[in-house]
């Protein structure tokens, strides 16, 4: 309905909880609900939502705990990670990942483009917690759709994902816990560098809800970081020894990176931002409990400091490294510290695999690591 419709149909306590710039809403007649929308971006979040009625007001029920943490992720990255710097860059990319074209932001890029062939065609890509699409090679992912749907937390993000996107863009203010679309819509999903910023209890409801929207026969990819294993930390010691003995002998010495005191005149975040990250057995068991078709695969064996610090800013390094992992995802997998996890929806699993069943898993997978991988 239109602004003014939706001013007609509000109590009075509500329109004066109607943020300013607000065009219009979406309703829902069966909760008696309204869900403003500001300039072109929809608001989907519980907590923004306006009660058409006395009978409308009972708001969803939110874990405090849960909602505290997404209150704290929200103000971090609307405050300050989504915010540019003297340089130009987003804060979190300027403390999480490079962006030059060095040897490190080569392997950055070559890594975000490397599920594009899973990314085939169709109607609706959904990118969940696409923030700014703070890298160029990020667009590409809807290359070959007619509709790219963003969405996330952050209002300050999305304003510049929607300037991005241009008009095959939909960009909507909502909780990934709780995707305000019908079962099997999206012809494809990305969600990356997100589900480790989701409170701990809500982690499976998130991947679940990703699952439940998901179209039979399409592709599901997750990008998470994963807790250091001691096989990365055995690799990296190997090649720092063998960068070492290299540099004594005066070959293929590394050259040192001239932007290393960069983070350092970055202003400081309002708080340390929350981040459960889960190790390789867990989401191995988590993917198996959704589709029987799914895979687990290293996507960058190192953080941007490690591999800076093994290959200073070599192109060549970069170009080995991703090839590798192209080619022994499996084994880059128990090395590696970003992980790529592929889900197919099947045409038999159209149903959302219920929250319950993947947390029985969890214990296990946490008690026997073993047993879940």
């Amino acid at each position: 309905m239109t602004y003014s419709e939706l001013l007609e149909c509000l109590p009075e306590d509500e329109r004066r909880r109607v943020p300013d710039g607000t065009v219009g809403a979406f309703v829902s007649e069966s909760s008696l609900t309204a869900y403003p929308i500001v300039g072109n971006i929809a608001d989907f979040l519980e907590q923004d939502s306006l009660a058409l009625s006395k009978e409308g007001s009972r708001k969803r029920s939110i874990d405090s705990e849960a909602a505290s943490i997404q209150q704290s992720v929200k103000k971090w990255y609307d405050e300050f990670g989504w915010r540019r710097n003297a340089r130009g860059m987003y804060n979190d990319t300027a403390l999480f990942s490079q962006t030059a074209l060095t040897g490190c932001g080569i392997y950055e890029l070559f890594s975000h483009l490397a599920f594009l062939d899973r990314l085939s065609s169709g109607e609706f890509l959904l990118d969940a917690a696409s923030g700014p699409l703070a890298h160029p090679e990020y667009l590409a992912y809807s290359w070959f759709y007619k509709h790219r749907v963003c969405i996330d937390i952050s209002s300050t993000a999305l304003f510049e994902a929607q300037a991005k996107v241009g008009p095959k863009g939909f960009c909507c203010l909502a909780d990934i816990c709780h995707l305000p679309f019908r079962d099997d819509v999206f012809d494809a999903i990305v969600s990356a560098y997100t589900i480790q910023h989701i409170a701990e209890s809500q982690q499976l409801d998130a991947i679940a809800e990703l699952y439940r929207v998901l179209k039979p026969g399409s592709h599901l990819c997750i990008v998470t970081w994963i807790p250091h294993s001691w096989a990365h930390g055995s690799l990296f010691f190997a090649l720092r020894a063998i960068r070492k003995i290299l540099n004594l002998l005066s070959i293929g010495r590394v050259r040192p990176m001239l932007h290393g005191a960069q983070p350092n005149t970055l202003p400081s975040p309002p708080q340390k931002l929350y981040c459960c990250n889960r190790d390789l057995a867990w989401w191995r068991t988590a993917a198996r409990n959704l589709s029987c078709a799914y895979s687990v695969e290293g996507l960058r064996l190192f953080t941007t400091e490690e591999f800076e610090f093994l290959f200073g800013e070599s192109v060549r390094s970069a170009r080995i490294v991703r090839a590798l992992e192209t080619l022994f995802p499996r084994l880059a997998a128990t090395m590696c510290v970003y992980l790529l996890v592929d889900v197919v929806k099947l045409p038999r699993y159209e149903t959302r695999i219920p929250a319950s069943r993947l947390r029985e898993t969890d214990s296990i997978a946490s008690r026997d690591p073993a047993n879940a991988a």
